[in-house]
């Protein structure tokens, strides 16, 4: 009875020592991962400025998918619609183009009120997207400060803090999701800077991934989810079948911009030529240059090589690669096998760095069949509708 007792207490003191090395192992994960990419949260300045554009009647901005925020926006702000900086949002900036991801890129750049200005000067020298002026821009904080005083926006936001905080909980569910091992796997090296997620509850269903480039080279890159889902109860309901795509794409972006960019000499001749071909579609979904568009266009084709790897069904793989198709990425499907070939010879290309020079010749060999690649998409969409 001794020894089963004995044996009984070692079962025991072992079970213990298992769960805490469990424990600690959890903790661990956790931590390096919170290191890489920050929990979700609401951030005022996302919330400002999509409510300033919205006053200003911009149809980006003016969705209501998410009634009882946008309710208690229009019951806080509606008597200041006709406040200087709307007038000058309607009448100047809408005017010079700015909407879309120029607005939430403006609102990575600034610092959080009420005490508004630029977290890097002079603007001439920011990742701010065009088509910001440095002018434009001061003005624009210039009524910005006086707008958050007059319309008593600190009032709204304190008012609205347990929402933020809901918010923000609910999507953890989405963001816990994400598989870092595989990107570090996949890219052979860590993300170039931070990646940091932003739900806009005021942003309806477009998300953002803008990015702010400091002076010593670090880099923030920002993934701004809309909120364009809620529950009986009208809450903000982040289901993973709707949101983590987006969330999977951005993440994305923190390690292929700088890529594209430390590449740009040799890229910019076939990106020129493809972009003139597709330039209509691309601005329709605010991608205005080709550097944007090849961001774009290596993100996409991953989210898929993503998808594959953890053994999506081939209807939902067949799926994204169509909606990459009809916006335009005529080429996904060729860029997403040259991404496999990639992975299966990673002794000669440890990281995807090492294969940018295969890529520039992949975008070559496409710059020289872009009509052939559209005359195919076109005939591909009239059998389409014919059947």
């Amino acid at each position: 009875m001794r020894k089963i007792i004995g044996v009984f207490f070692i079962l025991i003191t072992l079970s213990g020592c298992s769960q805490k090395k469990k424990n600690i192992s959890e903790q661990k994960e956790k931590t390096q991962k919170e290191a890489i990419l920050k929990e979700p949260k609401v951030d005022k300045r996302v919330e400002l400025l999509s409510i300033v554009f919205r006053l200003a009647g911009c149809h980006e901005y003016s969705q209501n998918l998410f009634p009882e925020y946008v309710e208690s926006i229009e019951n806080h702000f509606e008597k200041f619609k006709n406040h200087d900086l709307i007038t000058y949002v309607k009448d100047e900036l809408r005017e010079d183009g700015i909407g879309f991801s120029a607005v939430m890129s403006m609102a990575i750049h600034i610092t959080e009120p009420p005490n508004i200005k630029p977290i890097i000067t002079p603007f001439s020298n920011t990742s701010l997207e065009e088509p910001w002026r440095e002018d434009s821009a001061i003005k624009f904080l210039k009524l910005l400060n006086i707008f958050y005083t007059d319309a008593d926006c600190e009032t709204f936001f304190n008012s609205n803090k347990e929402l933020y905080k809901t918010a923000s909980n609910r999507f953890k569910n989405v963001y816990q999701n994400l598989d870092l091992e595989w990107y570090q796997n996949f890219y052979g090296a860590k993300p170039k800077g931070e990646f940091r997620i932003i739900n806009g509850l005021g942003n309806g269903g477009a998300s953002y991934g803008p990015h702010i480039m400091y002076p010593n080279g670090n880099e923030v890159v920002y993934a701004i989810m809309g909120t364009w889902s809620v529950d009986s109860l009208g809450m903000p309901n982040y289901e993973m079948k709707e949101y983590f795509p987006t969330i999977l794409h951005e993440f994305n972006h923190s390690f292929i911009n700088h890529l594209v960019e430390k590449y740009r000499s040799q890229l910019q001749e076939s990106g020129t030529i493809i972009f003139n071909k597709v330039k209509d579609e691309m601005n329709k979904q605010a991608y205005g240059n080709w550097k944007t568009m090849y961001d774009e266009a290596l993100v996409r084709a991953t989210v898929i090589k993503y998808m594959k790897d953890h053994n999506y069904d081939r209807r939902s793989i067949e799926k994204e690669l169509d909606e990459q198709l009809n916006s335009s990425f005529l080429w996904t499907d060729a860029l997403v096998k040259e991404l496999e070939r990639y992975d299966n010879n990673r002794d000669s290309y440890p990281t995807l760095e090492h294969f940018m020079t295969e890529l520039v010749i992949f975008f070559n060999n496409t710059a020289s069949e872009i009509d052939l690649l559209k005359k195919i998409s076109v005939a591909t969409k009239e059998k389409t509708i014919r059947e």
